[in-house]
């Protein structure tokens, strides 16, 4: 397979930028293959002098793109083949994986008359921004089969104080009427309290370990037990500086079949006035274990060098 002709002889060809070949062709004559600085090869090229004519310009060696002498004569197609050796060609090899659908941008020209001659050009319906498919992935998409997949599901689990649980509405929603139907609904946190009020064996289990066992049904707003699968619970991240709110997280990763908010700050049969004196009685604050719970989370949760 010959490259071009290119460069200076023909100076219209496509490869062609700024007056260079953007393939660095014609290649140099070498006797041996040399790796050059940049970590590239320079292929052994014989000055043989035999040449071949393309489109009025004789080309030599320089000019051949390497290739594979067996599999080009079994398949009667241009096959390119090299051996990657170099540490760093890990991201060559895998980049094309998750490298992105193509793109383009098509314009359409669409325009409405407004009084005298007036034109008004709607320029958001002229834009369209497209993504290409190939056939194997259309068809994949057609039958609706996975693209990706997650496992086993990470589900956050929520935690508040008594009534400032978030409630969801739209702008043109009655705000009284928002609450006023929202206030007596049980939330994910709440449910789990009653939960471990109605089942027995939910009592062994802290709330991050409770959507391993058990199954939230949004629809019901309660928890049953899982039949199949599996689920890692993680509680919402709470800054230390929220104050008392920091303390809960610390007490729900403790506590075990808590059934009220009071139940939360109790121990050794003392309930506490706030749940940083809990974490002091049950001594979860007189050393660094927090800190270190802290670094093992996010050993587990982040991706490091």
């Amino acid at each position: 397979m010959i490259h071009g002709p290119c460069g200076r002889a023909f100076s219209k060809s496509p490869c062609m930028k700024d007056g260079y070949c953007t393939k660095y062709y014609p290649k140099i004559f070498s006797r041996t293959i040399v790796i050059e600085d940049s970590g590239y090869p320079s292929y052994r090229r014989r000055g043989t002098g035999v040449t071949t004519e393309k489109k009025g310009v004789h080309m030599d060696n320089n000019n051949v793109v390497p290739y594979n002498a067996y599999l080009l004569m079994s398949y009667q197609a241009h096959v390119n083949v090299k051996y990657c050796n170099k540490s760093n060609a890990i991201k060559y090899l895998f980049k094309y994986v998750n490298k992105r659908s193509k793109q383009g941008s098509n314009w359409s020209y669409k325009g409405t008359f407004n009084g005298e001659d007036a034109q008004v050009i709607d320029e958001i319906k002229q834009f369209y921004d497209c993504r290409y498919l190939s056939a194997c992935e259309a068809v994949w998409r057609s039958l609706a089969y996975d693209i990706y997949q997650r496992w086993p599901s990470v589900m956050r689990l929520t935690f508040y104080f008594p009534g400032e649980q978030n409630i969801i509405f739209k702008d043109d929603d009655d705000l009284e009427e928002i609450v006023e139907v929202e206030e007596g609904k049980c939330t994910m946190f709440l449910a789990w309290m009653e939960a471990n009020k109605k089942i027995e064996s939910s009592q062994f289990f802290i709330y991050a370990e409770f959507s391993n066992q058990f199954v939230y049904d949004r629809e019901v707003r309660e928890w049953n037990p899982r039949k199949r699968g599996n689920s890692i619970g993680r509680l919402n991240y709470v800054s230390p500086g929220t104050c008392d709110i920091y303390y809960m997280r610390i007490l729900l990763a403790v506590q075990r079949g808590c059934t009220t908010y009071e139940s939360i700050r109790t121990f050794n049969g003392i309930t506490y006035s706030s749940f940083q004196d809990a974490c002091y009685s049950m001594g979860l604050l007189c050393d660094d274990r927090e800190f270190i719970t802290v670094i093992n989370e996010v050993a587990e949760l982040t991706s490091g060098n």
